[in-house]
């Protein structure tokens, strides 16, 4: 079962040069997860009451060309398995039959009481139906973050009281705001993402008044980290196009 998710990328939602920013591409890839989820049971506001959740927990995104001002673009988003803690999901955005952007991803069942990793009901396989995974050499099961490495650029971020979201945390996608002013930062002629892994370990919760975001360069592209003092809280890579 595939879901799909229509949306026209407005003027808001984009970088000083008309292509969509990593914040906006990231929540309609959300978005469109929620509505695949809502359809088949599993909707957010009913898990949440049940006192359970779903996390993003890794996602790797491959931009073959950004969108850009006024195009009507398609989201889709489907089930490609599960195993043991781990439920897997992968993304197309198109624009007419051409392929702008491919997402592969996993995520975490959690229960919101205990802030701990359960085992997902089940049924939840069979409910969501299981498609074939995109095909590419990236494999987000396998890539392990670099928890060591000491940034060659840091910078201070504000959080803001908008960056939190239902359950209490700053969401997934604000963590690509806390990437671009990082890049910002680092490379004041601008840099534009071709392509990101990105780990979320833990959860900024509220009360955390600034993070610091720091990154280095390595054989391809560069890593980096989102941080406060020794909280580790989302680490990853990037490429940037020439």
């Amino acid at each position: 079962m595939k879901v799909e998710l229509e949306k026209q990328t407005r003027f808001f939602e984009l970088k000083a040069d008309f292509s969509l920013r990593p914040r906006a591409l990231v929540n309609y890839l959300q978005e469109v997860a929620a509505i695949h989820s809502e359809q088949v049971g599993f909707g957010a506001k009913d898990l949440i009451n049940s006192g359970n959740a779903w996390v993003l927990h890794r996602i790797g995104v491959q931009i073959h060309r950004p969108p850009t001002l006024g195009e009507k673009l398609k989201v889709l988003t489907w089930h490609t398995g599960q195993k043991a803690f781990r439920a897997y999901r992968d993304f197309e955005i198109l624009c007419g039959d051409e392929v702008l952007v491919s997402a592969k991803s996993f995520w975490l069942f959690i229960d919101l009481a205990r802030k701990k990793i359960v085992r997902p009901p089940k049924h939840a396989s069979e409910t969501y139906t299981q498609e074939p995974g995109i095909d590419w050499d990236l494999s987000i099961d396998e890539w392990k973050p670099d928890q060591k490495a000491v940034p060659e650029h840091v910078c201070t971020i504000p959080t803001r009281p908008s960056d939190y979201d239902p359950l209490g945390h700053v969401n997934n996608a604000v963590y690509f705001d806390y990437l671009e002013t990082l890049i910002a930062s680092a490379f004041p002629q601008g840099g534009k993402i071709q392509s990101m892994v990105v780990q979320f370990s833990r959860e900024i919760p509220r009360g955390v008044e600034a993070i610091q975001a720091g990154l280095w360069p390595q054989d391809e592209g560069y890593a980096f980290r989102i941080f406060s003092g020794d909280n580790i809280y989302s680490t990853g890579e990037f490429q940037l196009f020439s």
